[in-house]
C-alpha cells in the first residue's frame, strides 16, 4: 500500500492507495463462489434419472472429471478479471470488462437452468452460443488491460467449446426424448 497526496484541493490529506481495488476484487471472487455454488446445487439437484438415459457422443466425460475440470477454469476466470481490475485501477476504469465478466456467469448459470433444471438441452445449446459469443467479447475487452488476463481465459474458451460439443450432440442424439 502507498501514500499519495490528495488530488483535491486539500494537498495534504492522504489518500490509501490499494495495488488492487479490494471491493472490485472482493465482488470479482464472491460472484463466482455464489454461481458456482448455485450451479452445482442446480446439477446436483436434477433428476439423475434424466441424464443417466441420455445417450451420450464420444467423448462424453464423467461427473468426477467435470467436478475436478471446473474449479480450474474458474480459477483462471477469476484470476483474469482480477489482472483487469489491477491494470485499470478502479471499477469503473474496467466496468466494459468485467460487465462481460458477470453476464458470462449469469450466463453459464442460465446454461445449467436450461440444460439441469429444464431438462432442454436444445435451450442450453442457444444459451450457449450465446455465452461463446460473450467470451470472444470479454477475451477481446481484457487485452485492452492486460495481455495475461486474455490468456488466462483460454481454458474457458476451450471449456465452452467443448460444452458446446457436448450439448449439441446431446440435444441431437436425443431429441424423441
Amino acid at each position: 500500500m502507498t501514500m499519495r497526496p490528495y488530488a483535491g484541493t486539500l494537498s495534504s490529506m492522504l489518500v490509501r492507495q490499494y495495488p488492487i481495488p479490494w471491493m472490485s476484487a472482493v465482488l470479482v471472487v464472491a460472484s463466482a463462489t455464489i454461481v458456482s455454488i448455485l450451479g452445482y446445487l442446480v446439477a446436483h439437484g436434477a433428476s439423475p434419472t434424466w441424464y443417466a438415459g441420455l445417450a451420450k457422443p464420444p467423448l462424453a466425460p464423467s461427473g468426477t472429471a467435470i467436478v475436478l475440470a471446473w474449479p480450474v477454469v474458474m480459477i483462471a476466470v477469476v484470476a483474469g478479471a482480477l489482472l483487469v481490475v489491477k491494470a485499470a485501477g478502479s471499477f469503473r476504469e474496467a466496468s466494459s470488462a468485467l460487465g462481460l465478466y458477470f453476464l458470462l456467469l449469469a450466463g453459464g448459470m442460465i446454461w445449467n437452468l436450461a440444460f439441469f433444471g429444464l431438462e432442454d438441452a436444445g435451450l442450453a445449446f442457444g444459451v450457449m452460443t450465446i455465452l461463446l459469443l460473450l467470451d470472444f467479447a470479454l477475451l477481446r475487452e481484457f487485452d485492452r488491460h492486460s495481455r495475461v488476463a486474455a490468456l488466462i481465459q483460454l481454458p474457458y474458451l476451450g471449456w465452452l467449446l467443448f460444452a458446446a460439443y457436448l450439448t449439441a450432440t446431446l440435444w441431437g442424439l436425443n431429441r424423441a426424448i
